[in-house]
């Protein structure tokens, strides 16, 4: 239980990654680039690397003005698709805490 309640904690008040930590991925040999710039909510770092077994994605990580990851996309052949949503894993992390948290009750 303690685990779920971390999770759901970690999805509301934790940053869970910032663009300063997205940094070093340039430096790695299957990462073309990373590039920071501004977006309506606060930064986006756009990067592109080859990923074993599917090749060449590019992905945006978009921040809030407190650098609190808010999404993930990446995109392929022109199309972005959410990889993560902070509201999305907010909600589920919800749901998998009351869920087990009425199982808790009636095991007692």
């Amino acid at each position: 239980m303690d685990s779920k309640i971390k999770k759901l904690y970690d999805m509301l008040y934790s940053p869970i990654l910032t663009p300063y930590n997205l940094l070093d991925n340039a430096k790695l040999p299957n990462y073309s680039y990373v590039k920071y710039y501004k977006g309506n909510d606060g930064i986006i770092a756009e990067m592109e690397c080859e990923m074993e077994d599917i090749g060449i994605r590019t992905f945006y990580y978009c921040f809030d003005q407190r650098d609190f990851l808010l999404r993930i996309l990446m995109e392929f052949e022109g199309s972005k698709n959410i990889v993560f949503d902070r509201s999305d894993e907010v909600e589920l992390a919800k749901k998998d805490y009351y869920n087990n948290k009425g199982e808790l009750k009636k095991a007692n």
